[in-house]
């Protein structure tokens, strides 16, 4: 019996230690969970990499949709031309030329009769091109609208104010005007000439006339008049050179005889007119006053004879 008791004791034992090895073989599947975590822990990283690659990309493809957004300005026409001024005669007398150039700069000129001619460029800056002369140095703005154009000076130079304004409305855009603009040269009637210079002195003595009026003294109103009369004298004189330089011989020679006959009358006439306040301050302003208008409407009897 104690054997047999024994004998079931040990196989008790066996058995136990049995089952104790079992477990110990669970042991690893159960240490595979931080290598299955180390596994998952690495995909979950491989997604982050790529999703930082994405973002890497996203501003790429972002800056590539605003460059596409931009919206370009929109293409200027052409104004390339000559825009003239014919003060309503079938004569240039101003104008301006305008030629676009490769780089999307116009080379400009504007020529104004008996004032000046300026060189330089042209941009658009909005509606009207920004011109600005080489020598001297002024700026204006170009406006073109239905084949016309207008230009307002910004700053000054000798022959332009500021704020100065000329029109330009006989010329339009013309597609040969590029080729035109070099050597292209205007001449104008001699009727024509004459007009534009006493249109030009018209203007002169509007600006002057106002000086008179706002003059406090008797000495301002009596340099002011005389600046009228020596304005009429002027162009007077330079009526006569084109005259001179185009009429005939024969018809200059009786002209000259009656332009001797016209200069005696005047000076009678201011004689006689500033008697009547002889010695007085007034006197001065009353001769130069008569003067002007004696020469003024000589002028305009000297343009009939161009016709």
């Amino acid at each position: 019996m104690k054997k047999i008791l024994l004998v079931l004791l040990l196989s008790a034992f066996f058995l136990s230690g049995c089952g104790t090895k079992d477990d110990g073989n669970s042991l690893p599947v159960e240490t595979n969970q931080p290598n299955k975590n180390t596994s998952n822990t690495e995909q979950m990283e491989e997604p982050k990499q790529t999703e930082n690659g994405g973002r890497t990309e996203e501003p790429e493809q972002m800056e590539n949709t605003v460059q596409t957004e931009v919206t370009k300005p929109a293409e200027k026409e052409d104004v390339t031309g000559i825009y003239t001024d014919k003060q309503g005669t079938s004569d240039v007398y101003s104008q301006l030329t305008l030629a676009l150039q490769p780089d999307g700069t116009y080379t400009a000129e504007i020529s104004v009769y008996r004032v000046s001619v300026l060189e330089g460029t042209a941009v658009w800056e909005g509606d009207a091109l920004r011109f600005t002369s080489k020598d001297p140095y002024v700026l204006a703005d170009i406006s073109i609208t239905g084949g016309k154009a207008e230009v307002v000076f910004i700053t000054g130079a000798v022959g332009f104010q500021t704020g100065d304004v000329y029109s330009f409305p006989d010329g339009a855009p013309d597609e040969s005007a590029a080729g035109q603009a070099e050597g292209a040269t205007f001449q104008p009637s001699l009727f024509d000439e004459i007009a534009a210079e006493i249109s030009y002195a018209e203007e002169r003595e509007k600006e002057i006339e106002k000086k008179l009026q706002e003059a406090v003294t008797q000495m301002d109103m009596n340099i002011t008049a005389a600046e009228i009369y020596q304005m009429w004298d002027d162009t007077l004189n330079i009526v006569w050179g084109l005259l001179e330089a185009n009429l005939s011989e024969a018809d200059m020679e009786v002209l000259r005889k009656e332009e001797r006959e016209w200069i005696a009358f005047k000076d009678a006439e201011v004689q006689t007119a500033g008697q009547e306040c002889e010695g007085g301050s007034i006197q001065p302003l009353v001769e130069s006053t008569t003067a002007a208008d004696l020469t003024k409407a000589r002028v305009y009897e000297l343009a009939e004879y161009a016709r």
